[in-house]
């Protein structure tokens, strides 16, 4: 008679202990594997290189931002080098994401998870404005407001993804 009392409180006990899990999950609140397989991936060579890669990105687009915005004109060297630098750092990162993704299938024997599809979202939307940056400089006279806003774009895209990278949200972020 006492095993079945016993019974009776674990089920109760137990999809109590659940619920609470999912809360947690639910919540934010990483729990230990999470932790675990953050720090696996953080340590990662392919992704330290790729987040050197974005911190560069975001250097260069910060300074022809800065640059951009202060006149009606635009240095034309300056501007074509930092936006040359910017694409090939994208590139880079790119591939070492790509390689980090590959390593961590390997390592862990999962699929991706809805964060790397948003990353790999918002590398598409960043080729996307860094190509329209590429297109503005191109020209004979290219119009310094909007290679600022441009520049800016970027800017905030690579902000975004960093945070979203460290697990906040940003919702300021204009796609």
């Amino acid at each position: 008679m006492h095993s079945h009392l016993l019974f009776k409180l674990s089920i109760p006990v137990g999809l109590a202990g659940l619920l609470a899990m999912a809360a947690t999950i639910q919540n934010g609140a990483p729990t230990p594997e999470m932790q675990k397989r953050h720090a696996m991936m953080a340590s990662e060579p392919h992704h330290i290189l790729a987040m050197a890669y974005h911190t560069n990105m975001a250097n260069f687009a910060k300074a022809l931002e800065t640059q951009s915005a202060k006149s009606n004109t635009l240095n034309l060297d300056f501007s074509r080098s930092a936006i040359t630098e910017i694409r090939r750092s994208f590139d880079q990162m790119k591939q070492h994401h790509q390689e980090h993704m590959q390593a961590m299938s390997s390592n862990m024997n999962s699929p991706k998870d809805s964060m790397m599809k948003k990353m790999e979202t918002h590398q598409s939307d960043l080729g996307t404005q860094l190509t329209s940056l590429e297109n503005e400089l191109q020209g004979a006279a290219p119009n310094a407001k909007k290679v600022a806003t441009l520049a800016a774009s970027i800017h905030m895209h690579l902000d975004a993804m960093s945070k979203m990278h460290m697990g906040q949200t940003s919702s300021k972020m204009k796609m």
